[in-house]
């Protein structure tokens, strides 16, 4: 079970209908989204981790790191 306040229900309704989706599909799409972001910050931190072991610096990959 979930429980989303009754504004974002009519907003999430909305954008549904909107886009030809059901509810469903909305909050499946936004639950792999949020699942995607929240693996790629946690292979991005691992690799951080890994490049400070290393004491590898930016010259090593050809120039600075993105933020």
């Amino acid at each position: 079970d979930i429980a989303l306040p009754v504004a974002m229900v009519r907003e999430v309704q909305k954008v549904a209908k909107t886009e030809h989706r059901t509810v469903s599909e909305l909050i499946m799409e936004a639950f792999r989204q949020y699942r995607a972001q929240r693996n790629l910050r946690a292979l991005s931190q691992a690799g951080r981790r890994a490049v400070k072991a290393k004491g590898l610096t930016e010259a090593d990959f050809g120039g600075p790191f993105e933020a």
